[in-house]
């Protein structure tokens, strides 16, 4: 055995590796990422240093970028075949087409790695590499060994991965080989004698009594049967990571071996036997079927594992005639949080609620991600609907106390729609479908709280068709009307401006206010064509009043998050106002603080486009949102309008007061216009006043009125 030893130096060679990358810092944090990994690390930024290094000496590993300024990784590999053909090269690049891939590893590159990677992906991948380099080197020096030894045979016996051995005709071991040592913990001469029962676990004994020593030759021998193996227990904190607790998964083949006798019969000598460690394998077969059947993220069932579930429960509680239900459940402004702190934060968030939401669950419920902030969750066993009304309060409950993530202090609700088996559907889609629809009903009904499906919620949802139905043709018969809402100026008490508020005269309902259709728009894709429509009306309003030489106030017109996000928003809206409207600059664009916060960086990009055309812009419903002074700061706004809400409170509560007068005062800090809404009555304006605000609109002036009336308010202004 002297020979082994010295085939496994205690120091292995060092090995040599170039990183090449035109990006400086990657440079840098790869090398000191590496350094524990590879010993021997030169970098160089472009192709030219890359040649020069080559030139320099020899490398057992190349880390290229694949597109680098004066070359690129492959030209660098096909020097690499002609003068240091026994350098690896692994390939990184930010491009996402496979064909790069492909092309790379067709080349001869030994992996490819797509920018941006963790870490612990290029580290694996080194160790990976690296660890075949030693194992190449002591493969070499170990056939120059062989070559010059008496014991070849016992040599390559010993160095073989597997485990093989030899049994007795009673089944005691009499050869084993080094294999059993790395793979088991045992060394060979502990186990010569001993029965082969004490590697095999008791549970596992007669599974493989007749195959670990099976006596059957040719075809009827064992073949590739897996089997699980004891390791020595005193070196379980020796374990390699692929070890399962103290037991190893091996592939097993084994046969009799016999010895002819002078009368024709065959003496059974024993069992030779070869047992390969499978592990690691079995392991990575079970990531890859977790991966099918779980999310990435937080580790719950996905999609996919949840319907197989339902189904199975389905089947359950119809042969048991027993209840359940499934809850389909919908953070409340996720989107804000990515939006405003970023997506490691939001995935972190959606980590710690999903443990949250894991110990509110019984015994076998099933919690799962389906998708971006939604969550399904299935209760095969019910005995009554309390059951359930005591789970979905339990994860509201649980939801309450804010989240700490990375310093974030953050807040967030769930809205809960819940469909019952079998009285809500008798099959998977009809049953995910009505918890769907529930789920909306609890948004609609305010958030962060949870609804029962009822049949009354489809015919709502076909209420929703017939009113989308229905604003079409009023878009095509002219069934919309502006109403107009006077801004007045406070210390003259003169209108400043008017807000435009869209009204729907229906043929059958009559008078419908916003809050009942303009959602529904929002989600059909009509509210551009409204919006355009409602621009167009005070355009041609303004150029009327303009006709009979009343003062034009400023035109405030609110403009919905949809509206924003479209790629087209400031050309179509300027298209429709530079055509109908008289002066740019009396129409004022009214945006809400959450629209704003849907895409803070575009939304910027935008208003300030149309402030550069004369556009006033406007903050509504201040105060309700999201909004931080930082952003504020780089918006071209001219207005915060307060949210009535806060001025309704301003003698009911004394927060009301105190935010009303922290708007106030940062507005001015600001030098921004502060626009008061919701004022009825006198108190509240002499409030308003002392504060300082500008302006102020609500029923102490007027209500909304239609184009007629607002053309005598503006009369009433002209002097004499």
């Amino acid at each position: 055995m002297q020979a082994f030893s010295q085939a496994h130096p205690s120091q292995p060679a060092r090995v040599s590796l170039l990183i090449v990358d035109d990006e400086p810092r990657y440079l840098d944090s790869t090398r000191l990422l590496l350094t524990p990994v590879v010993d021997g690390i030169d970098t160089a930024l472009d192709g030219a240093q890359a040649y020069a290094r080559l030139e320099q000496r020899l490398y057992d590993l190349a880390l290229l970028d694949l597109h680098l300024p004066d070359t690129t990784g492959h030209d660098i590999m096909a020097w690499l075949r002609i003068h240091q053909p026994q350098c690896r090269v692994i390939i990184t690049s930010g491009d996402d087409h496979i064909e790069a891939a492909i092309q790379s590893l067709r080349l001869g590159a030994y992996d490819y790695l797509r920018k941006p990677y963790e870490p612990e992906e290029l580290i694996q991948t080194l160790r990976n590499v690296v660890g075949r380099i030693h194992l190449e080197r002591d493969n070499r020096r170990l056939q120059q060994q062989i070559e010059h030894s008496e014991e070849w045979y016992r040599l390559l016996v010993n160095n073989s991965p597997d485990i093989i051995y030899t049994l007795d005709a009673r089944g005691s071991f009499t050869f084993l080989n080094e294999s059993v040592r790395r793979t088991l913990g045992y060394s060979p001469e502990e186990l010569i004698g001993q029965d082969y029962l004490v590697l095999v676990p008791p549970g596992e004994i007669d599974h493989v009594r007749h195959r670990f020593n099976d006596r059957r030759t040719g075809n009827r021998a064992t073949r590739n049967y897996e089997m699980r193996l004891r390791r020595k227990d005193d070196l379980l904190t020796k374990l390699s990571p692929h070890a399962i607790d103290n037991q190893v998964i091996v592939e097993l083949s084994a046969m009799g071996m016999y010895r002819a006798q002078p009368d024709g019969d065959e003496e059974f000598l024993g069992t030779y036997g070869v047992a390969r460690d499978v592990s690691e394998r079995k392991q990575a077969e079970a990531t890859i079927t977790f991966q099918a059947y779980h999310d990435q993220l937080t580790s719950l069932p996905n999609r996919t594992l949840f319907h197989d579930r339902l189904g199975q429960a389905m089947v359950q509680a119809k042969r048991h005639a027993q209840n359940m239900a499934i809850m389909f459940l919908d953070l409340d402004r996720f989107k804000v949080v990515n939006d405003t702190l970023g997506h490691p934060i939001g995935d972190s968030l959606l980590q710690a609620v999903a443990q949250r939401l894991k110990a509110c669950l019984r015994e076998g419920d099933t919690l799962s991600r389906i998708g971006g902030d939604e969550f399904m969750l299935l209760l095969p066993l019910i005995h009554s609907r309390e059951n359930v009304i005591f789970i979905a309060e339990k994860i509201l409950s649980a939801l309450k106390t804010p989240f700490n993530i990375e310093g974030h202090e953050i807040f967030i609700g769930v809205s809960i729609g819940i469909a019952l088996y079998p009285e809500d559907g008798d099959n998977r889609e009809t049953l995910i479908k009505h918890a769907d629809i529930a789920m909306y009903h609890a948004k609609d009904h305010g958030r962060n709280n949870f609804k029962f499906f009822t049949h009354a919620l489809n015919k709502a949802l076909s209420g929703r068709l017939s009113v989308e139905n229905d604003m079409r043709r009023a878009l095509q018969e002219g069934q919309f009307q502006v109403y107009y809402q006077p801004q007045v100026d406070i210390e003259s008490r003169r209108i400043r401006g008017m807000e435009a508020l869209i009204r729907w005269q229906h043929p059958r309902r009559g008078l419908v206010l916003p809050d009942d259709f303009i959602s529904i728009a929002e989600d059909c894709g009509l509210i551009n064509p409204i919006s355009d429509w409602v621009l167009g009306s005070i355009c041609r309003q303004a150029n009327l009043w303009a006709a009979s030489r009343l003062p034009i106030p400023t035109l405030a017109v609110n403009v919905s998050p949809r509206q924003i996000e479209h790629p087209h928003f400031v050309d179509r809206f300027m298209e429709i106002l530079l055509g109908g409207c008289a002066r740019s600059d009396a129409i004022e664009v009214e945006i809400t603080e959450s629209a704003l916060m849907r895409d803070v960086d575009g939304a910027i990009g935008k208003l300030r486009k149309l402030a550069d055309q004369g556009v006033n812009i406007s903050i509504d419903d201040f105060g309700t949102g999201y909004s931080s002074l930082s952003y504020l700061k780089k918006l071209p706004i001219h207005t915060l309008k307060i949210d009535r809400s806060f001025v309704q409170d301003l003698f009911r509560h004394q927060s009301g007061a105190t935010i009303v007068a922290g708007i106030a005062a940062m507005a001015k800090g600001l030098k921004l216009h502060v626009v008061a809404e919701g004022v009825e009555t006198e108190e509240q304006l002499n409030y308003l006043r002392e504060l300082g605000c500008d302006a102020y609109q609500g029923f102490y002036f007027s209500h909304p009125v239609d184009a007629g009336k607002a053309t005598e308010i503006l009369s009433a202004q002209l002097p004499g």
